[in-house]
């Protein structure tokens, strides 16, 4: 994650990420708890954190990072940033080569993507990732860090689904934290609230399996 504990955007970090043994440095994650986009939403709307596309334009340090994205065949993950800055750097990753784009977590309220924003992304290759723990969230959610979050469950996995397909989506756990339950439990609930609301095996099996397995580059599990 391109945090500051990296540098913040820092090619120097990427590279030395993608040399981690046995090809395990995978994935580039843009700006995550210090973007600009979720400082200023869960921070202060006048703090100032860390940008990759100001004004809808990538930074030179951020075309850097691509250009490496691209030579090495990593995963670009967009982090927190804004949605313009989703948009920009997924434009400008698919014209220098990047193959493979995940819209982090795209419909809670960071990064925020409404969904003809999820559309264009989608146009140009990128993937939108939704993830259980969003499934939690939201003023009832049993953990106070968790209340300030927009809810995204099981219901919008069926309309984004209906609006981008089912082969445009991924679906994971984003758990780990102290207190929630582990990964394989929370992927379990999940499958378990998706059948509820009638997604079908195929989609569920397309989202959660084929696609990430494609996006790594993998051969199918």
């Amino acid at each position: 994650m391109l945090n500051n504990a990296v540098g913040g955007i820092n090619p120097a970090a990427v590279e030395w990420m993608h040399r981690m043994y046995g090809g395990r440095g995978k994935v580039v994650w843009l700006p995550t708890f210090e973007s600009d986009k979720h400082v200023k939403t869960l921070v202060s709307k006048d703090a100032k954190g860390i940008e990759v596309a100001p004004g809808g334009k990538v930074t030179p340090q951020m075309e850097e990072i691509l250009k490496i994205i691209a030579r090495e065949n990593l995963v670009l993950a967009t982090g927190h940033v804004h949605p313009y800055e989703v948009i920009a750097v997924t434009r400008r990753a698919r014209e220098l080569g990047v193959k493979n784009i995940v819209v982090t977590h795209g419909f809670t309220n960071i990064p925020g993507l409404s969904m003809e924003e999820a559309k264009q992304a989608v146009s140009m290759g990128a993937l939108i990732e939704i993830c259980f723990l969003q499934f939690m969230v939201g003023p009832n959610a049993p953990m106070e860090w968790m209340r300030h979050w927009t809810v995204t469950d099981a219901k919008t996995v069926a309309e984004a689904i209906k609006q981008l397909g089912a082969k445009s989506l991924i679906i994971s756990s984003d758990l780990g934290q102290n207190g929630n339950m582990i990964h394989p439990d929370g992927l379990e609930a999940a499958i378990a609230q998706m059948k509820r609301v009638g997604i079908s095996d195929a989609d569920i099996d397309l989202m959660m399996r084929k696609n990430p397995a494609r996006v790594l580059g993998l051969s199918e599990l």
